[in-house]
């Protein structure tokens, strides 16, 4: 009597650990990006985009985006982070949960919205692009880590220095996982993408 009420204490218990085990939410193997351990909520900041209308972070609910900061008169890291992401969303743009791209320039000084839709463009036409005033920009700066600061060379020369990551959204517009460094590989975005894709699709 007291062996079978043992193992049918043991038996309960492990078919416990069993489903706690399956219902935790755990990260899936990527090559190269880093997941963040729960998606967080991005501040709302009142962004222009390239054809000079109103635009949100909220707008971006609905897919999955991939976000980089940067500016048009970036001479590396940006035309090549840019491009990486075009060759990728050339594998990526029929998924079943395709993602958008969002360039945002940290540089609203000399980026007009007619300028950053000229230059997201030259990439692909359905990249995104959107800026607003630095004040503006500050609260989602900080909430993702992005490194920016100018380097003056002149009364009216400066370049503006920041980081290369490209921040994952996911379909509800939080932040879910970035791809840090500064040299990208499309096919590692690919691949990570795919295996991301049933998390970053929100709900």
């Amino acid at each position: 009597m007291i062996g079978g009420l043992y193992k049918a204490l043991i038996a309960a218990l492990v078919a416990g650990l069993t489903l706690a085990s399956c219902g935790r939410d755990v990260a899936p193997t990527t090559a190269v990006a880093t997941v963040l351990d729960a998606p967080r909520t991005l501040p709302q900041v009142a962004l222009i985009d390239k054809d000079g209308d109103p635009f949100a972070i909220e707008n971006l609910a609905g897919q999955p985006t991939l976000v980089f900061f940067g500016f048009t008169h970036c001479p590396d890291i940006c035309p090549l982070t840019l491009a990486v992401l075009a060759q990728a969303m050339q594998s990526l743009r029929d998924e079943q949960v395709s993602p958008a791209v969002l360039f945002v320039s940290v540089d609203p000084g000399r980026d007009t919205p007619a300028l950053i839709k000229a230059y997201v463009e030259a990439f692909d036409a359905d990249f995104l692009g959107a800026t607003a005033n630095e004040a503006t920009l500050a609260p989602l700066i900080t909430a993702l880590g992005v490194s920016v600061h100018k380097e003056i060379h002149g009364d009216t020369v400066y370049n503006v220095v920041h980081n290369g990551t490209v921040y994952v959204l996911d379909a509800d517009a939080r932040w879910a996982a970035i791809f840090g460094g500064s040299e990208h590989r499309a096919a590692d975005i690919v691949t990570d993408y795919r295996a991301l894709r049933a998390r970053l699709a929100g709900g």
